[in-house]
């Protein structure tokens, strides 16, 4: 008869299964320790005296006000023509022709904040960036433009509205109590990157070589 012996392998095998326990329990106590809670969102600091807006978020009974606040940083400016409509004028003749065309296409340009917030970036692009941008504009149809194409030759004719692209950031932040501003403790809530087209109150048609 053969005599199988389990002490001391079950010895192995607990001792062992007690140190994969310790291991996983050291393991699940730093997971729970370095996942961010949502109070730790930002850091507290002194409100910037660069925040441009403060809107109030929700009431907070005797203590105040929830307040968010933002500010703005510009990147870069770069000027365009938003285009709505457009002809192909192609000359195959040995004369000169003349074209009359006309706008004939609405369409509508907004500004926009792509990401996160609802800040009055319409605001702070036209003083910023050129007193002309307007939050919105629709372009008009009817429209006319005359010109000469040269024999055996073509220009493109389009109808839109000047603006610009701007990459900008916005940075928000929170403050809890009366009134926000400079000399009082806010936290830093939020940085998005943004990008929009801003158009401006000039209108009409561009004519350019085909």
């Amino acid at each position: 008869m053969r005599v199988v012996r389990h002490g001391s392998g079950a010895r192995r095998w607990r001792a062992r299964f007690g140190v994969l326990t310790a291991i996983t329990s050291v393991f699940s106590t730093l997971l729970v320790v370095l996942v961010p809670g949502v109070a730790s969102a930002g850091a507290i600091v002194p409100c910037p005296d660069t925040i441009t807006e403060w809107r109030v978020v929700r009431s907070l009974g005797r203590a105040g006000y929830r307040w968010e606040g933002y500010r703005y940083t510009t990147y870069s400016v770069t000027p365009i023509f938003m285009v709505s409509d457009g002809r192909l004028l192609d000359n195959q003749l040995d004369s000169p022709a003349t074209y009359t065309v006309s706008s004939s296409i609405q369409q509508t340009f907004r500004i926009s904040a792509s990401v996160g917030v609802d800040a009055k970036v319409g605001e702070y692009l036209t003083t910023k960036v050129s007193s002309s941008i307007e939050a919105s504009r629709t372009t008009q149809i009817g429209v006319q433009v005359s010109t000469v194409v040269p024999a055996r030759s073509r220009v493109i004719a389009e109808y839109g509205v000047e603006g610009y692209y701007v990459t900008y950031a916005i940075e928000a932040w929170q403050y809890s109590g009366w009134s926000p501003g400079p000399g009082q403790r806010c936290e830093e809530w939020g940085y998005y990157p943004q990008a929009t087209n801003a158009p401006t109150r000039v209108e009409g048609w561009r004519l350019r070589a085909g």
